[in-house]
C-alpha cells in the first residue's frame, strides 16, 4: 500500500504504479455513481466525497452530452491550469466500470498522465472477481458514505 493512500486490495498494485508513474498528487477510483474505490493524496472524507460527487456529475454531463451531439460518449476528459491539470478517464475492472480523476502539478504532463493511464487501465481490465457487486448499489449518498466509512472509519459529519 502506499503511504498516504486507501484502496480496495485489488486496486492496490495498479493504483500504486499509477501514481508512482504519472507522479500525480492526487487520485481517485470510483465508480460511476460515486462510490470509492480507492483514493491518494486526499487529506479528508470532505476532500474525497467532494472529489466523488463532481467526478460522478461530469462523467454523466459528458456521457450525455457526446451522445447528444456526436452519438457517442465523451471519454478521457482533462481541465487545464497554469499550474495543475485534471484528467478523468474510464476503464473496466473485473466486468465493472470506473473512472479515475487525476490532479497533477508541473512535475507531470497531460501526456505521461495519459499514458500510465492506458497502463492502469489494461491492468485493472485483466482482474476477474473484483468484488464488487454493481448491481446492488443504493441511491449516491448511501453508497458514498459506506465506502467513505469504509475507507476513513465511521463519518464525522453531521447530517
Amino acid at each position: 500500500m502506499i503511504a498516504g493512500a486507501v484502496t480496495a486490495s485489488w486496486l492496490d498494485a495498479p493504483l500504486k504504479r499509477f501514481v508512482q508513474d504519472s507522479r500525480a498528487q492526487r487520485v481517485i477510483v470510483l465508480h460511476p455513481n460515486g462510490r470509492v474505490l480507492g483514493q491518494f493524496g486526499f487529506g479528508s472524507a470532505v476532500e474525497v466525497m467532494t472529489a466523488c460527487t463532481l467526478a460522478a456529475a461530469i462523467n454523466a454531463s459528458g456521457k450525455e452530452l457526446g451522445r447528444q451531439l456526436g452519438g457517442t460518449p465523451f471519454f478521457g476528459l482533462h481541465q487545464g491550469g497554469r499550474t495543475q491539470g485534471l484528467f478523468m478517464g474510464t476503464c473496466r475492472a473485473g466486468g465493472m466500470e470506473c473512472l479515475l480523476l487525476a490532479a497533477f502539478d508541473r512535475d507531470s504532463t497531460l501526456g505521461l498522465v495519459r499514458l500510465h493511464f492506458a497502463e492502469f487501465r489494461n491492468a485493472v481490465g485483466r482482474l476477474s472477481g473484483v468484488g464488487d457487486k454493481e448491481g446492488a448499489c443504493r441511491d449516491l449518498d448511501t453508497d458514498l458514505t459506506s465506502s467513505l466509512d469504509a475507507l476513513f472509519g465511521p463519518s464525522q459529519l453531521m447530517a
